[in-house]
């Protein structure tokens, strides 16, 4: 199974709540969802997506579950108090291009200073294409800067940072 299934576009893109179990203000949709608690990413090696996840982009492990057998069934890694991304190893990789599949396309992050978060990637040995600070400097379609990379399954990472006249930053309610 294709690991891009688990990916999600622009998963952190709303203000998620004011705490963990809830928010203090009501859903903004008539079901009662609040916002994207998690996503899950199969990985085909835990040791090298540990490091791209956590040591790169810098999320944290907060727990892991094993499974019966003692291995690793998952790993859940904070984004933030509300969004996290759970890692599942022992996936096969990826061995062709599926941007034309069903499914998601890609997790997206959003920071706060896309060209900042670039050079903090490069220090922390994360090879950029060589034209990564230029296309991040473009002002996209909706608004935004943005960059997009490969984790080492070949899972698309849209890093995005919202402009003040983006349409995601004017939608926010």
């Amino acid at each position: 199974m294709s690991t891009k299934i688990f990916l999600v576009a622009l998963l952190f893109a709303c203000g998620a709540g004011n705490s963990f179990y809830g928010s203090d203000t009501p859903p903004v949709n008539d079901v009662g969802i609040e916002y994207l608690g998690h996503v899950a990413v199969g990985v085909s090696d835990l040791t090298t997506a540990m490091h791209f996840y956590c040591d790169q982009l810098g999320l944290t492990e907060v727990f892991r579950i094993n499974k019966p057998d003692g291995s690793v069934l998952l790993v859940y890694l904070r984004v933030n108090n509300n969004n996290f991304v759970e890692l599942f190893p022992g996936a096969a990789k990826q061995t062709a291009d599926s941007s034309n599949q069903t499914g998601l396309r890609h997790l997206g992050f959003i920071v706060k200073n896309l060209q900042e978060t670039l050079h903090t990637l490069q220090k922390r040995g994360f090879t950029l294409p060589a034209d990564a600070f230029e296309q991040a400097a473009v002002v996209r379609a909706d608004g935004t800067y943005l960059s997009f990379m490969k984790d080492p399954d070949g899972n698309m990472v849209e890093l995005s940072e919202f402009l003040p006249d983006s349409k995601e930053a004017k939608s926010r309610r």
